[in-house]
């Protein structure tokens, strides 16, 4: 049976669409992995973040931490295919790696932005000054931290439970077209996702799942 990379290269018109078994060899937790005794997924809804902001921005700065991980050869592999990318991943791993065309359906941890002003606001450099608040538990600080210049509290440029999904016009596009769809690392549990290889086959393109060993499956 060929590789996925064989199939790739074979395609006319190869598109991906990743999940967090791509970057689980990396050391990225998944949404399963416990915060506080929970689920972190358990915290990342948009009503959480409105309820509790400080709370919230305490997981968002561990979650932050992603973004110095190193691609793995999965990521290397699909850089190197030049094959576009829709990932349901936040964590930076393919553009790291070399992908040039990634549509982050779920955003991404690197921009935070104030959603009155517009204003964006580098999210590494923002998670350094509030750690050690959080460390002190200077909730006041915090607060201030997280305060824009124009009075508003600064947002996620993470699609949280109860946002719409980004890109998901182009991604049907490029599902409409393509030949072949490698669905990498992810279980296909979260919707819209979930509904994208039904779009490309019903538009004739081949479909190869590889939800274990997402290395071996691209493997040269």
């Amino acid at each position: 049976m060929p590789t996925m990379s064989a199939a790739i290269r074979a395609a006319q018109c190869p598109l991906a669409l990743t999940g967090a078994g791509v970057s689980a060899p990396s050391g990225i937790p998944t949404f399963q992995t416990l915060w506080k005794g929970q689920p972190i997924r358990d915290f990342l809804g948009r009503d959480y973040y409105r309820r509790d902001p400080v709370g919230f921005f305490e997981l968002y700065c561990a979650m932050e931490a992603w973004c110095s991980a190193e691609p793995n050869a999965a990521h290397r592999v699909l850089a190197n295919l030049k094959i576009p990318i829709l990932t349901q991943n936040i964590d930076n791993l393919h553009q790291k790696a070399g992908s040039a065309n990634v549509i982050e359906l779920h955003g991404n941890l690197r921009r935070l932005l104030c959603p009155s002003c517009g204003h964006m606001y580098n999210a590494k450099n923002l998670c350094a000054t509030l750690r050690p608040l959080y460390a002190v538990g200077d909730e006041a600080a915090i607060r201030r931290c997280l305060t824009c210049a124009c009075g508003s509290m600064v947002d996620v440029d993470v699609v949280l439970y109860g946002d719409a999904v980004r890109g998901l016009d182009r991604s049907i596009a490029l599902l409409e077209k393509c030949d072949l769809l490698v669905v990498i690392g992810t279980s296909l549990q979260t919707y819209p996702a979930a509904m994208l290889p039904d779009i490309a086959a019903r538009h004739g393109a081949r479909i190869m799942v590889e939800d274990t060993d997402c290395i071996a499956a691209l493997a040269e």
